[in-house]
């Protein structure tokens, strides 16, 4: 049985069985890569400047991994 990620707020861990499965879905957007390059300290360019990471491999800014 799967379970979409509003339904697996509502289970307490012993209400899990074998063979349940759930999702997470989450569109990265600017303020969570700026919140996570403050959090973290990781102010790599490829993250935060479009210019400079238009000039990579990626062609495009990227979230950190």
């Amino acid at each position: 049985m799967k379970y979409a990620q509003d339904e697996m707020r509502g289970l307490y861990f012993e209400d899990l069985k074998e063979g349940m499965t759930g999702s997470f879905e989450k569109t990265i957007t600017d303020t969570d890569i700026i919140a996570f390059a403050d959090i973290t300290g990781d102010t790599n360019p490829i993250h935060l400047n479009e210019k400079f990471a238009s000039e990579t491999i990626f062609k495009g800014r990227i979230a950190h991994g």
